[in-house]
């Protein structure tokens, strides 16, 4: 998305624009990057979920694990803070601070204070990185202020929804959900699916061919991983024909093989190292995904259950690709295809996304153990291995 932001209200302004929608209890990081000839952009905008709970471990442990988001999503020599947070004003509503020993006049100085010291311990640990933080932002209902300042000290919300920026969004067609449930890809109609495989709907690729079409898509697919420019979806539109469609169709009908591909798209799995897979010829990597789809070892490297970090944009490139298979996906494999892209939000720390994946996955499967998995780990607030890795620290 290209933008002449320049005030705090254009920057506010852009946010639910580059989202998609309108975020709430997330800290959102607007990333800034410098060209060879000194010009700032805007290269890319990475949100995560945001509560007490978050504030009190980055506190606790440091910035790092969110610099290392930063770091991992795009090469940032700058970034913006907003936090969303609807109680950042107020503190806790006065009904839940009854019986609080009478410091509930306290709450709301002490909530801001912590988000105050989380905020330093971002800018520190990006500061290490040469990365500065360029400035900090709170939104809370109606609006908005910068965290060094009183927090009386604020600006009506419409101020950025009206601003240059947005309203030069706006114009050119953008137009934020209300809610991340909407932003779920929905399947053409039946009708639809059914002209879109020439009247033949129930003709299936084995497992085999499907890694087959797989390999010979993947070098153009690696080379979008390769560049820091927005995904582009006309590019994955053009990647995913109705064989390539068919292809997954066929790798997602069995767990092992599903497994391989979550590795696959993930771009990062020691066993799956693009350069590996673009050596793979007609029928080897169906064998590199039935020896290491199955290994406990393997498994403990998929993206998510890793200690390391994803490259968020690795990440956001193998749910793009999902996405762009859903609508013509075949309905026995859906529910699996909507848990996959679930799997993948949750292994990045967005819950909300990961949520509303792993519900649409449900209403299509009640019984699907991979969308019932990732709903309770959101509910019971589990995290991924590397986030709960680097907030607890070494040891």
């Amino acid at each position: 998305m290209e933008t002449t932001a320049k005030t705090a209200e254009d920057i506010i302004g852009i946010v639910p624009h580059t989202l998609g929608y309108i975020p709430r209890e997330s800290l959102v990081a607007v990333i800034v990057g410098t060209d060879e000839h000194g010009a700032q952009t805007c290269a890319t905008t990475l949100r995560v979920d945001f509560d007490l709970e978050t504030a009190a471990h980055l506190v606790a442990e440091g910035g790092q694990w969110y610099s290392d988001l930063i770091a991992g999503a795009c090469t940032a020599t700058g970034v913006f803070l907003v936090l969303y947070d609807s109680e950042y004003q107020s503190g806790l509503p006065v009904a839940a601070l009854a019986g609080a020993s009478g410091h509930s006049d306290e709450y709301p100085r002490v909530h801001r204070d912590l988000i105050r010291a989380v905020i330093d311990e971002i800018a520190l640990s990006l500061g290490d990185r040469g990365i500065d933080t360029l400035s900090a932002w709170w939104v809370s209902e109606e609006r908005f202020g910068r965290i060094d300042d009183d927090a009386q000290i604020s600006t009506l919300l419409e101020a950025a929804s009206t601003s240059a920026c947005a309203t030069e969004l706006v114009a050119a067609g953008s137009s934020p959900a209300a809610s991340p449930r909407e932003l779920v890809v929905r399947p053409v109609s039946a009708a639809e699916f059914t002209a879109s495989r020439n009247g033949q709907r129930d003709i299936w690729l084995s497992i085999a061919e499907g890694f087959d079409v797989l390999s010979i898509l993947y070098p153009r697919l690696a080379r979008l991983s390769e560049v820091e420019d927005s995904i582009d979806p006309t590019a994955l539109a053009e990647l995913m024909t109705l064989q390539t469609t068919m292809a997954v169709d066929a790798i997602l009908s069995e767990k092992w093989s599903r497994d391989a591909l979550e590795m696959i798209l993930s771009f990062d799995h020691p066993n799956f190292a693009p350069a590996d897979i673009e050596k793979c010829g007609p029928g080897r990597l169906h064998l590199r995904a039935q020896r290491y789809a199955r290994s406990p070892q393997a498994a403990q490297e998929m993206v998510g259950l890793s200690p390391r970090a994803p490259r968020p944009r690795d990440v956001q490139l193998g749910i793009e690709f999902l996405k762009a298979y859903i609508p013509f996906g075949h309905p026995d494999v859906r529910a699996t295809a909507y848990a996959v892209i679930a799997w993948f939000e949750w292994s990045l720390g967005g819950s909300t996304m990961a949520e509303h994946y792993a519900q649409a996955g449900l209403e299509l499967d009640a019984d699907h153990a991979m969308a019932t998995l990732i709903l309770n780990a959101v509910e019971q607030g589990y995290l991924p291995r590397w986030l709960m890795s680097a907030r607890r620290g070494p040891g």
